[in-house]
């Protein structure tokens, strides 16, 4: 079976990547950003061997220097329609997460190249469309009256909240339910909760959520009170659980929730830190804005000041928490399929932390 990934450097897509070449005996094609299949070839290879590197040596890995916000992904005709030929099923993991970002700015790729993704899965070859979205397309869904959400939950505008990257994702997941209702295309919706530092290791992109509100916190000595759990899971876990529920049988039409069975609290972000050693205190939503302009000079207090999409992760306020997230028929699923959820207790964030501290030392000193 030869599949189709997007988003195959990312942070959960470059796990994925390593899982279907692991569980799969065909080519694995990757479009990657890349002036050429040489250079798209390099990029894909480098991001494979951070996270496994006989995977990145595999022969079974493809590239395809590719965009997802051209037509056709910016391919030649006869590249395009080969590769619509030979395709079964496309994981499409790529998206442009940014949190601050407006809408016109994230929307080109992530829904115009979902949008693309279901042109390509109608032709040629029929395929299993494999859509990852989040779930933080229920960010607000209290606010917007829902106390729970589950698997059956259909997303809407209100649920997201006015952040313009959620916004696409829920847009892009109804493209998604609109091509399966009336073009027949057969597609499965992976909705992961936070993705957390991966277990075995504690790496995570500088751009990460936990990695920046952790680092913010270091910086400026303080952090909100937090009221909010989230719904999360490790990368590792995530990447896993993806792929092993992909190749069940009978997954077409499902939609499942990938996260840890019970939420994360916010607030233990903070308190991992203090037992890491960090002098942090607790302190008021607007003393710890303040304390985040006062050191607007240093990245991660510019980049947490930036977030206003913390006043719902973090839980800043009761009514803006985010909901209950259910999630039952994908534990057991994953359960049934002899998936692990690894541990996230203290000696998972001391390798989150001694990994942040390695990797960005030189901005986490507070001054």
């Amino acid at each position: 079976m030869t599949v189709v990934l997007t988003g195959g450097t990312g942070f959960v897509g470059s796990r994925l990547c390593a899982e279907l070449l692991r569980r799969t005996d065909g080519p694995v094609v990757c479009l990657v950003r890349g002036e050429d299949a040489v250079a798209a070839g390099r990029r894909m290879r480098a991001a494979l061997a951070a996270v496994d590197e006989e995977a990145a040596a595999s022969p079974r890995l493809r590239t395809v220097a590719a965009d997802l916000s051209a037509d056709r992904f910016g391919l030649s005709d006869a590249v395009y329609q080969r590769l619509a030929r030979e395709a079964e099923a496309v994981y499409h993991s790529g998206a442009s997460v940014h949190l601050a970002a407006p809408y016109e700015r994230v929307a080109p790729v992530n829904l115009g190249g979902t949008q693309r993704v279901i042109e390509f899965c109608t032709t040629g070859t029929a395929k299993h469309l494999h859509h990852v979205s989040t779930l933080g397309v229920f960010l607000a869904a209290r606010e917007a009256g829902m106390e729970r959400v589950d698997e059956s939950t259909t997303p809407t505008l209100r649920t997201c909240g006015p952040f313009g990257y959620l916004r696409t994702k829920v847009e892009a997941e109804h493209a998604v339910a609109a091509a399966a209702a009336d073009r027949g295309v057969a597609a499965t919706v992976y909705r992961p909760g936070l993705v957390l530092a991966d277990s075995r290791d504690g790496a995570a992109p500088a751009n990460d959520f936990t990695t920046c509100v952790i680092a913010a916190a270091i910086v400026t000595g303080c952090y909100p009170t937090a009221l909010g759990s989230l719904p999360a899971s490790t990368v590792d876990h995530t990447a896993q659980a993806i792929a092993v529920l992909s190749l069940a049988p009978g997954t077409p039409g499902n939609v499942y929730h990938v996260m840890r069975p019970e939420p994360l609290p916010m607030r233990e972000l903070f308190d991992r830190a203090r037992e890491h050693g960090h002098r942090i205190r607790e302190v008021t939503t607007r003393q710890w804005r303040d304390a985040l302009h006062a050191h607007r000079d240093n990245p991660w207090a510019r980049a947490a000041h930036a977030l206003e999409i913390c006043t719902y992760t973090l839980g800043l306020t009761p009514e803006r928490r985010p909901p209950e997230v259910g999630g039952e028929a994908t534990a057991d699923a994953t359960a049934g399929a002899g998936v692990r959820v690894p541990g996230t207790g203290t000696a998972y964030f001391r390798r989150l932390l001694t990994r942040l501290e390695q990797d960005h030392g030189e901005t986490l000193t507070r001054r």
